[in-house]
């Protein structure tokens, strides 16, 4: 028997789909889509978070950002070297989301999506550099399980970037309030180096070392100042905060030194003994330093704090992975009392900027030994 071939002869519109109206009612009311909807929200919410971060990380972002008009998805595929169906099924998502406008395959970013630019630091430290933390925590509760891992690359860029709205404002209040003109500072803990930069770049006449355990922290750190032209005024060495100050470097004489959340995480790893004499040996080898440190408080069980916007949609989360990675977040009276055991008197204490943060989670303090 012949094998046919069916042609079809006329174009007929798709049948009109008939709802189901019987047999799911066991299941369902009248409010359930309702319900189904506010119930599968955070979904939503996590994936535009992850698919925000790779527009940032891919580079699509950056190529969308200057062109007034729309660009050619398989141009900007093109230029970055992607798969031009793959992202054009990332903006499409992204499109249902207002973030990117898609018409006759261009692209534009439309206003809403050039305001997230602003907050793009955010999105690579919480999501580029904690995204598989948040994959592991079922695995990690467990008694004796080990902690979860993080991406040190994007948790060191993000927040070294972060730092340019909290913490280098801090640092540069606490040192103007007292009246201190530095000329040599140490890091403990630079990360990627931006921080640095930074105050290199604020601070014409300053010279830096920096301190970096992490590998990939260290060289991004290296190429970073490279890039910026400072090798000669910023000087960087592999080593952890322990490390550094039990052998630093002949020249180096700071008259202050940062730990820009450093120590939490010196506590988690360490314990607090290791905090204290960590502390003690800058006091010992640097009779005359100031140190500023800059820590968040841990307040997850304050509602007054919770109830705020920011707190709900960034330290909530924030405090979340602090608890399943090895870095220990404690209260304002918990570093007091270190600071006391290690030979460090308050001098002063601030919070961010209201503009930036009025939650008041973050704290800088600027210490000093009993000869300073």
């Amino acid at each position: 028997m012949m094998a046919s071939t069916l042609t079809p002869t006329t174009t007929s519109a798709p049948a009109e789909p008939l709802p189901v109206t019987e047999h799911a009612q066991a299941f369902v009311d009248a409010g359930f889509e309702r319900r189904l909807i506010e119930g599968v929200r955070p979904i939503a919410e996590h994936y535009l978070a992850i698919a925000l971060h790779h527009l940032f990380s891919s580079g699509v972002f950056d190529e969308l950002a200057s062109p007034a008009e729309a660009v050619p998805i398989a141009s900007v595929a093109e230029a970055l070297g992607l798969d031009a169906h793959r992202l054009r099924g990332l903006l499409l998502f992204l499109a249902n989301e207002d973030v990117v406008t898609v018409e006759d395959d261009a692209v534009a970013l439309t206003p809403k999506g050039r305001q997230y630019g602003e907050f793009r630091p955010w999105y690579t430290m919480m999501i580029g550099g904690y995204t598989t933390t948040l994959e592991q925590i079922g695995r990690a509760l467990p008694e004796g399980s080990p902690f979860c891992t993080r991406e040190g690359r994007y948790v060191g860029q993000g927040s070294c970037q972060v730092a340019r709205y909290d913490g280098m404002p801090i640092t540069r209040t606490l040192l103007a309030r007292a009246g201190i003109d530095s000329r040599e500072v140490l890091d403990l803990g630079c990360g990627n180096g931006l921080y640095l930069i930074d105050f290199c770049r604020d601070l014409p006449e300053i010279r830096a070392w920096g301190a970096e355990p992490d590998q990939g922290g260290y060289e991004e750190a290296v190429e970073l100042v490279e890039q910026a032209g400072m090798s000669d005024r910023i000087r960087l060495l592999h080593r952890s905060a322990t490390e550094f100050l039990l052998d630093p470097p002949a020249a180096c004489d700071p008259d202050l030194i940062v730990f820009g959340y450093v120590l939490h995480e010196v506590l988690a790893q360490e314990g607090e003994d290791a905090v204290v004499e960590l502390l003690r040996g800058v006091v010992e080898r640097f009779p005359r330093i100031n140190v500023v440190v800059v820590e968040v408080v841990n307040e997850i069980e304050n509602p007054a704090v919770m109830r705020h916007g920011l707190a709900r949609n960034f330290w909530n989360p924030y405090y979340l992975l602090h608890y399943f990675t090895p870095q220990r977040l404690e209260t304002q009276a918990f570093w007091e009392r270190i600071f006391e055991l290690a030979g460090l008197r308050v001098a002063d204490v601030i919070t961010t900027d209201p503009a930036v943060d009025s939650t008041g989670v973050e704290l800088g303090y600027l210490l000093r030994g009993a000869a300073a």
